[in-house]
């Protein structure tokens, strides 16, 4: 199906939005796998514009061990995505166990009471909200945005609704004020069936600032430090050879020091690296 709102100029809005890349694949993976168990990690933003939840679906089906455990920390994604992989742990036949490892946030809700098994680590959280959107457009096509976010709205008070004890109208409320819960809450409103005391889930590490009211100890900021890929094709950019910007890498700007010929090339690469958020001293 094609909707309107995938665009490039949208995907190009949504990117800058979550302070994240557009090409980034790596969203989940197979952890282990044996004769009867199988685990998926869901550790990323789900589906459209960064990745296509397609592929998800297609490895889940062909996964044919007893026991699956999908393993999710996610602030969440497309909520069309995010159905179409509801739909298929539903429909499963080895009716997958989910479990909450750090954060379930917005469409990744939605995956987290799929499961026939829903288990959170007791400090872990999770969040409902109205369905958003990053767009840009004219107020002709935001009328009909406008629209669709309305039925979506529905659509989801009535999935919860179908997987929790919490009835409609107080789930139209919760979506409305963005509603974050932890273990405890979840359970007691029936998002998740168990909460689990032992082991030590990973802490989220996402850019919630597009939410209105998520809790300060989940939000972090932006990383803008560069990769050490970044680095060293700034460094070749500017004139050093490849040997001398991995020895720059490995052991700092010492490592040239008294290399007069390429002080030019240190402060040029030094001067980008700074703009781009790197603070390396070497």
């Amino acid at each position: 199906m094609k909707f309107s709102y995938r665009n490039e100029k949208n995907a190009r809005f949504i990117s800058a939005y979550y302070h994240k890349p557009l090409d980034k694949p790596d969203w989940y993976k197979v952890e282990a796998v044996s004769d009867d168990d199988a685990e998926i990690l869901l550790y990323d933003f789900i589906g459209w514009p960064f990745n296509e939840a397609g592929e998800f679906i297609r490895l889940l089906s062909g996964l044919t061990q007893k026991n699956i455990v999908i393993r999710i920390n996610s602030p969440g994604g497309d909520v069309w995505d995010a159905n179409a992989i509801y739909n298929a742990i539903k429909a499963h036949p080895s009716k997958p166990t989910t479990r909450i490892e750090s954060i379930a946030a917005s469409a990744a809700s939605y995956i987290a009471v799929a499961g026939s098994q829903r288990q959170a680590y007791k400090n872990t959280m999770g969040m409902i909200h109205e369905p958003m959107v990053g767009f840009f457009g004219n107020q002709y096509e935001i009328e009909d945005v406008k629209s669709i976010l309305s039925q979506i709205s529905d659509i989801m008070i009535d999935m919860y609704a179908d997987n929790t004890n919490v009835g409609k109208r107080e789930l139209k409320d919760m979506m409305k004020v963005e509603t974050w819960m932890n273990a405890k809450a979840m359970k007691e409103k029936g998002f998740i069936d168990t909460i689990i005391e032992a082991g030590k889930p990973v802490k989220a590490q996402f850019d919630l600032s597009m939410y209105a009211n998520a809790p300060d100890f989940l939000s972090v900021e932006p990383n803008n430090e560069p990769t050490q890929r970044q680095i060293e094709k700034v460094l070749r950019d500017a004139g050093l050879s490849k040997n001398k910007a991995q020895a720059v890498l490995a052991g700092g700007w010492k490592a040239l020091s008294g290399e007069q010929e390429t002080q030019a090339a240190i402060e040029s690469a030094q001067k980008i690296i700074n703009l781009i958020g790197g603070n390396r001293n070497g």
